[in-house]
């Protein structure tokens, strides 16, 4: 639902079962009932219509709602046409359709055809949208505030206004972003609430940053320009504060901040003098730490418990790394370590 506005509710109506739904853990709203949908939309979203354009098929709607800090999903299933009217809300937003049509309509137009995404649509702006049947989709949501905040940060000042050009942005860069929000969407749904704050601090960062990469925008050109080159010492400040602070979210801002340079600079210097990124070097001391918990397990330890601690949110993800720098699944390491308690 691409103009949704932070629900004031939520629980949920379930109705009847149905096809599996995205963020399934996270439905806010499930009712056959089109009076019902339209109170709940236009009292508890930012939803300034609802209409049903034709009575083809028996109606039912159902919404899902995910927020980590300032990233959001929205998922939104209809069976019957459907048309819907948004307000101006400061967010930015993109439409990841899963299966149907649609097309908006308002300071911008667009066709959006299934398994496609939309354009940026740029924040505080009313639109209309028409849903074919069987209609289906991921929206990502971004606080403006948020895009500033962390664009800023990447170019080492202070910008003006963002805006968006208008394109579905960078193809492969897309294909990367879609994948992420399905992922994100999948991981974050199927651990129902039981993600730390540190991997969900990681995650909306890396999010917000591929966006902003994967968009052209009016600041793009200082995005991709070479970087000045910083001092030597700007990689080992970040370093220590890595160490000292693993177990914190570790955001581009304060990185970027402790090296006193911008993140770009920041990326190119530590890539020149260490051969990976800091946020290479982050996952490596986050698995070493991994790695001694594991080795110090009592009976109640899980990988699972260890791999949330130490910021990793996807398990299938955290142990391939773990293999990959130890020659073991964390698993195995487990296992031998209550063997020799």
């Amino acid at each position: 639902m691409a103009g949704l506005g932070k629900p004031r509710f939520e629980s949920t109506t379930a109705i009847m079962p149905s096809r599996p739904a995205l963020l399934a853990n996270h439905i806010v709203m499930h009712t056959t009932d089109p009076d019902h949908a339209r109170h709940r939309l236009t009292s508890g979203f930012a939803v300034t219509s609802f209409d049903l354009p034709s009575k083809d098929r028996g109606f039912e709607a159902r919404v899902g709602h995910l927020q980590i800090g300032e990233v959001g999903l929205y998922y939104c299933d209809y069976a019957d046409r459907v048309s819907l009217g948004f307000g101006e809300v400061p967010l930015v937003r993109q439409i990841f359709n899963v299966s149907g049509s649609a097309s908006y309509s308002g300071d911008a137009q667009e066709d959006i055809a299934e398994g496609a995404y939309s354009s940026v649509l740029q924040s505080h702006s009313a639109l209309k949208f028409e849903f074919s049947p069987n209609y289906r989709h991921l929206v990502l949501r971004i606080e403006e505030d948020a895009l500033h905040r962390h664009l800023s940060s990447l170019l080492g000042l202070e910008i003006g206004n963002l805006i968006f050009h208008d394109s579905v942005g960078n193809p492969p860069m897309m294909q990367r972003l879609q994948r992420l929000v399905f992922q994100f969407a999948r991981d974050f749904d199927g651990l129902a609430g039981r993600f730390s704050p540190l991997a969900a601090a990681e995650i909306t960062r890396g999010m917000i940053m591929d966006f902003l990469i994967s968009h052209a925008h009016n600041f793009s050109h200082l995005l991709f320009r070479t970087p000045p080159v910083a001092h030597v010492s700007a990689t080992r400040r970040v370093e220590e504060f890595i160490e000292a602070n693993w177990d914190k979210p570790l955001d581009i801002e304060h990185l970027s901040t402790v090296a006193q340079v911008s993140a770009r600079t920041l990326f190119r210097q530590f890539k020149k003098d260490r051969g990976c990124s800091p946020a290479e070097f982050v996952r490596r001391i986050r698995l070493d730490r991994a790695r001694n918990m594991l080795e110090a397990a009592i009976e109640s330890t899980s990988v699972t418990q260890v791999a949330l601690r130490c910021g990793f949110q996807n398990m299938g993800h955290f142990a391939r790394d773990f293999r990959l720098a130890f020659g073991e699944l964390p698993s195995e390491t487990l296992r031998r370590a209550l063997r020799t308690s």
